[in-house]
């Protein structure tokens, strides 16, 4: 054998070794891999409803998403609070009757959506004990400071007025980080006294929609018709952030407005529909810190002198009256957002700046999607306001309430200990309203967790 092929023979061997080593120690170290890998997964500690992406990363198949967005910016507790008998614990008790009955109405309202969906509660850190109760409610809780330093606004006149007239001050502003959740299509802000009634699906499609906005995509949305010209809407957005057509639907509320200010009536802060997005998320901050808010004028010199104008009521009509019109969409807030509100001021004239104007108070249960409980009284009250005009609807739509707080206590069976399903006997306190859970006015029987 030549010494030529004696080398290559040796090679030849040389070589196989080599691979089978490779392989068996490439095998080993995956097999590590795979067992500390399922270690660390199991490890992590995330949200509720988070780890499933971490799990399964999400794929074009999956299903959109929504975020439901509560926020909770105090727990009462202040010598004023106390007064009255409202301190934390009370807080906390109303804190979980509004949160349990609006998720599980979310939850109806999903059942048949090909949107998925998940609860958040947005909750400033001054306010954390009051939400000690949500994740048994099935919200992820999200603790979020005010997003700005108030020394660092420019404008001194802003600084001075930002933490008054309103229910909550800066602390208001933690409804901004809704914008944040990008992991999720939609995000929809909502205050505690709220319901949902119908799917919001129409909506959601016509956010999401690639196409021009026409009016057949928009002719199942109920959109106010009114001085706003929304059906203009189009998706040749020229904004400059990552939003492009639609970027918000939202409701007014003409009632904080003078006769003659129609057209710069505030956003209703009960209702916000939004297309996440980092860069509108900061380009609020900005505009907050630039604090173009002036006095006896509002944002812009126009927008938000009103209850909650140097809030988010305010700011949200600025940024989609003039910064970016043509993404905001205005609803017909008889239909969503639906507060029972009157449609006149005292002189006759219509709120919304319209020649003629639809009476909220007159409107059939059957075509409201959502309400936000303001001028009816909250439900757990026990009693519907005193306004003779609205209570025919108002106590529609309180039974609606208590209807769907029925129907969550009927679904807690893995918590048979906490549910609540009184009996409905002659003598109740009018069952056909209250399903069992008023004893009286002011007898309300709270959720427990």
């Amino acid at each position: 054998m030549s010494p030529f092929r004696d080398r290559v023979g040796v090679r030849s061997v040389s070589l196989r070794t080599i691979v089978l080593f490779c392989l068996a120690k490439a095998l080993i170290v995956c097999v590590i891999g795979i067992v500390y890998g399922s270690i660390a997964v199991h490890r992590l500690e995330v949200p509720n409803g988070i780890q499933q992406f971490l799990v399964n990363p999400p794929s074009s198949s999956r299903r959109p998403s929504v975020a439901y967005v509560v926020t909770i910016t105090g727990c009462g507790g202040s010598e004023k609070d106390l007064k009255r008998g409202y301190g934390v614990q009370q807080a906390m008790a109303l804190v979980v009757q509004g949160a349990g009955v609006l998720s599980h109405s979310v939850h109806l309202a999903h059942v048949t959506s090909k949107y998925d969906y998940i609860m958040y509660a947005i909750v400033h850190p001054s306010a954390s004990q009051c939400s000690m109760g949500l994740s048994a409610l099935g919200y992820t809780t999200l603790i979020r400071n005010t997003p700005f330093d108030r020394e660092n606004v420019n404008n001194e006149y802003f600084r001075s007025v930002v933490d008054g007239a309103s229910c909550c001050g800066a602390k208001e502003y933690i409804k901004l980080y809704a914008y944040t959740l990008v992991e999720h299509e939609v995000a929809v802000v909502m205050d505690l006294d709220s319901l949902i009634l119908k799917p919001f699906d129409m909506m959601f499609d016509a956010m999401l929609s690639s196409s021009s906005l026409s009016s057949e995509i928009l002719s199942s949305v109920p959109i106010h018709r009114g001085i706003h010209h929304n059906s203009a809407r189009t998706t040749n957005s020229t904004s400059t952030n990552d939003v492009d057509g639609i970027g918000a639907f939202f409701t007014r509320d003409y009632n904080m407005i003078g006769e003659g200010n129609e057209e710069f009536a505030g956003v209703q802060g009960g209702f916000l529909m939004v297309r996440p997005s980092e860069r509108v998320f900061q380009e609020y901050i900005d505009i907050v810190l630039e604090g173009n808010y002036i006095e006896n004028r509002g944002w812009g010199g126009k927008y938000g002198w009103a209850f909650g104008g140097a809030q988010i009521q305010g700011i949200c009509a600025y940024f989609y009256g003039m910064i970016h019109p043509e993404q905001g969409v205005e609803l017909d807030r008889c239909k969503v957002n639906a507060m029972v509100d009157s449609p006149h001021f005292k002189s006759g004239k219509c709120r919304d700046g319209r020649s003629t104007c639809e009476d909220c108070r007159l409107t059939p249960l059957e075509d409201v999607m959502s309400v936000h409980f303001t001028l009816c009284g909250k439900p757990w009250e026990c009693k519907i306001s005193w306004d003779s005009e609205n209570q025919h609807l108002c106590s529609s739509l309180h039974r609606e309430w208590f209807r769907v707080r029925r129907s969550f206590e009927e679904s807690r069976i893995d918590n048979v200990s906490l549910r609540q399903l009184p009996n409905l006997v002659d003598g109740a306190f009018q069952p056909e309203t209250y399903f069992g859970y008023c004893t009286g006015p002011g007898g309300y029987i709270p959720i427990k967790v």
